[in-house]
């Protein structure tokens, strides 16, 4: 036991030596070299909040993969094409014993920058050449009125610009593909020709916000492929009709509408930079 006792304040001793050598509460978790920095962990004070350090911890958000990167520049081109009959096509119904014909063909330019991860800006600039044909038809509302005419053309021309804001989600980890949609807020003007027995058109200006969902695929680092389609829009609409050379009335209304556009179907290639 007097063994004991005489190791122990030795031991005791030694410990209180060192301490009091030190002269620091902080213990030293691990040391490098002498050119390394030395990091200590504080005494623990009770009853006080302690401060969490969040550096390198990511955030606890909804993180998708990065498929467009910050100061991203891209320049691109869109197009369609529709082509419909009487026969094959659910919008031509309502022509009975017709023989008609639609076709409407677009085409658009570009240009986005992306203002942080994911989300980009830019503008578009579009053209849209509609054609309809009716040699004979009669048009059948329900069984309710039938009207017979024949010998119809028209034709629309339009122009459109439009600014827009594009957020993407990216699907897969190698940034290859992608969901998106466009917000776009723009203006459109159009005119239609109806050439019939007597000549009319129509000029049409609207103003428009209008939703576009759409998917996007990188074959290539800097090439992607992408197609997108009309959700939803809202416009203002200004429609003076024309005939025989003459102004014969003008028409303003609001539109609102949500549903499937298959006439806005879009496929189109951008380069990034």
């Amino acid at each position: 036991m007097r063994r004991f006792m005489i190791i122990l304040s030795l031991f005791l001793g030694a410990v209180t030596s060192s301490y009091a050598t030190t002269g620091d509460s902080e213990r030293i978790l691990h040391k490098h070299d002498s050119s390394s920095v030395v990091e200590k962990r504080k005494p623990l004070v009770l009853g006080k909040r302690i401060a969490r350090d969040t550096t390198g911890i990511s955030k606890r958000s909804l993180r998708t993969p990065l498929i467009i990167p910050k100061h991203d520049w891209q320049i691109g081109m869109a197009a369609s094409y529709v082509n419909l009959s009487a026969d094959n096509s659910e919008y031509l119904l309502l022509l009975d014993k017709s023989n008609a014909y639609l076709s409407l063909a677009r085409i658009s330019i570009n240009g986005a920058y992306a203002y942080c991860d994911n989300h980009s800006v830019g503008l578009r600039l579009q053209y849209t050449n509609g054609n309809c044909s009716v040699d004979a038809a009669t048009l059948d509302l329900l069984g309710n009125f039938s009207y017979d005419f024949k010998n119809v053309k028209a034709k629309t021309l339009s122009y459109t610009g439009a600014a827009f804001n594009r957020s993407y989600v990216g699907l897969d980890s190698k940034g290859r593909v992608g969901v998106f949609l466009d917000t776009s807020l723009g203006y459109t003007r159009s005119r239609s020709d109806i050439q019939s027995s007597s000549e009319s058109y129509t000029i049409n200006n609207k103003f428009f916000l209008a939703l576009s969902p759409g998917i996007v695929y990188f074959p290539m680092n800097t090439i992607s492929v992408f197609a997108f389609i009309s959700l939803a829009d809202i416009s203002y609409n200004n429609s003076k009709g024309y005939s025989g050379g003459s102004f014969k009335g003008e028409r303003n209304y609001f539109r609102a509408q949500a549903r499937l556009d298959l006439f806005s179907i879009n496929f189109g290639l951008s380069v990034h930079l």
